[in-house]
């Protein structure tokens, strides 16, 4: 009976073990794949002098042969003005990006934002600045279908509020 229960013990730490490697490993791909550290960075000095920056939220994107959606909820302060750095440089191939006013359940949301409708820099970042105040926003990333290998990558989205 000891020995069966050494035996499951030293299985269960085995594949613990076994588990943490792979998520390591997974974290360590992720980050050769996108610096996310540089490119905050580089959407830091785009405040500057008028907005300072308030937060960041990096989505990884992993390109399948499959039509992708994720949302993002990005809580506001109303009364203040917000300038968002989409940077969009280590990802393979383009990704709609839409802004809406509501979440996208909501059938009375509004666009307010969408990057088919501005150019995107050379260094791949698209600046947006609501005209309008909100409590929240929800920010859509449309991922196309990957025509070959899986591909990977990042979208980096800034956010920073006006002095």
């Amino acid at each position: 009976m000891v020995k069966t229960m050494k035996k499951i013990y030293t299985y269960i730490i085995f594949a613990f073990a076994l588990m943490q490697m792979q998520s390591i490993q997974l974290f360590a791909q992720q980050q050769s794949v996108c610096n996310s550290v540089e490119i905050r960075k580089k959407a830091r000095l785009l405040f500057k002098p008028d907005f300072h920056y308030d937060a960041s939220k990096t989505t990884f994107v992993t390109f399948m042969n499959k039509k992708q959606f994720k949302e993002l909820e990005v809580p506001l302060y109303i009364g203040e003005r917000y300038k968002v750095i989409f940077s969009t440089e280590s990802l393979p191939q383009d990704v709609d990006i839409e802004v809406f006013d509501k979440k996208y359940s909501s059938k009375s949301r509004t666009k307010i934002f969408s990057s088919k409708d501005v150019e995107k820099s050379e260094d791949g970042t698209y600046i947006f600045e609501p005209k309008k105040p909100l409590r929240r926003m929800y920010i859509d990333y449309s991922i196309p279908p990957t025509q070959g290998e899986i591909e990977k990558g990042c979208i980096i989205v800034t956010l920073g509020y006006k002095i």
